[in-house]
């Protein structure tokens, strides 16, 4: 029961800024408007395309904790897809509150702790995972910036900056990666060079700074090899991870069909999000709460008529972000209370065995 308190302490303490951002970001958008009209509009939607949308949100989740399982199961673990489902909703719903998503993967990877997978492995596979959700990432925006540039240009300078540190940012790390894999002796060179000059400039923590980037490049060796000797495991692990994340930026798509309207493809769509969301990922912001809506409200207008935009936004940002951050939450404690309740019964079934056969120890030795 200590573990569930601890993990409803975690939760309420990491969603407390989440909510928060929530409030104010709604309360500034829908200020000026009559939140009846608001509400009859919702109403009025279609109700069918919204659930293809929050099936889309179910296919990011599974796709996920399939890449999962190809993994581990490359690894030599015998799982199965429910656990593996369990490591996604736990990344999801951690990364979506807390700033930078930084409590995503220390969960994910405490969760395959306590399914006695080693630490190096989940490391590996999580880090697997990441490589790749950086590098479709990158591509879809990259893509959407070129397919969709006609309708983005000069209409939207004030995020095409963000779009351009987004994306910046996000291919250097995707970089630093790779070097990191592929070309450690690279990197051992390079930082054989800065930390000369680091000591040159009399920087103290120089040799420490030394000793922390060859162990990441040492620790990286193992992954570097899984992913050259597994080529056909790679590629899947690439497919299913475009499918991830076509499912979640075709979303405002579906809302968009959910009003009624059907002028634009679903790939003008997914084009225009992958901007969006590139342009977002470097803010730390626990699930890009506020700066996704107003650049939902910017970019957006482009496609869906200015009045029903901000209930758009709403249902959107509802069915991608807040359902679906509410549901893992709820799956998380419900699943935390049976874990808890197991081990407690587990403790006093061990502890009502070891009285009996301490009882009848006593009973044997009497007769004795």
């Amino acid at each position: 029961m200590k573990d569930y308190k601890n993990l409803f302490f975690k939760i309420l303490k990491n969603g407390g800024l989440f909510l928060i951002l929530i409030i104010f970001t709604f309360y500034f958008v829908f200020r000026d408007m009559d939140l009846n009209t608001v509400a009859k509009t919702i109403s009025n939607v279609n109700r069918m395309y919204i659930l293809i949308a929050a099936t889309c949100m179910c296919i990011f989740l599974l796709c996920e904790a399939s890449n999962f399982r190809r993994n581990l199961t490359a690894l030599g673990y015998e799982t199965n897809l429910l656990k593996c489902i369990n490591y996604s909703v736990q990344g999801f719903f951690f990364s979506s509150i807390t700033p930078s998503a930084s409590g995503g993967q220390p969960m994910q990877a405490y969760q395959m702790y306590r399914d006695d997978i080693k630490v190096s492995h989940s490391t590996l596979v999580l880090f697997v995972e990441f490589i790749f959700f950086q590098t479709v990432t990158i591509m879809y925006s990259i893509i959407g910036f070129i397919s969709q540039r006609s309708l983005l240009d000069g209409k939207v300078n004030s995020l095409m900056v963000l779009f351009t540190i987004g994306l910046v940012c996000n291919f250097t790390m995707l970089m630093l990666l790779v070097l990191v894999l592929f070309y450690s002796k690279g990197v051992k060179k390079i930082t054989d060079l800065l930390v000369r000059f680091l000591k040159f400039c009399r920087f103290k923590k120089a040799d420490l700074l030394k000793e922390k980037v060859y162990s990441i490049v040492d620790d990286y060796k193992d992954c570097a090899m899984y992913i050259i000797k597994n080529k056909g495991i790679m590629i899947k692990t690439f497919i299913t991870k475009c499918v991830q994340i076509f499912a979640l930026h075709s979303i405002p798509y579906w809302i968009y069909r959910s009003f009624g309207f059907n002028e634009y493809s679903i790939f003008v769509f997914i084009g225009v999000q992958a901007v969006l969301f590139i342009s977002v990922s470097a803010l730390p912001l626990p699930g890009s709460v506020g700066v996704s809506e107003s650049g939902f409200l910017t970019l957006f207008k482009l496609l869906f008529p200015v009045t029903v935009l901000n209930e758009a936004m709403l249902l959107s940002r509802g069915v991608s972000c807040y359902l679906f951050v509410f549901l893992c939450g709820v799956f998380i404690l419900v699943k935390g209370f049976r874990d808890s309740r197991a081990k407690r019964l587990a403790r006093i079934r061990a502890a009502k065995e070891a009285k009996e056969k301490n009882v009848y120890k006593q009973r044997v030795v009497q007769q004795i």
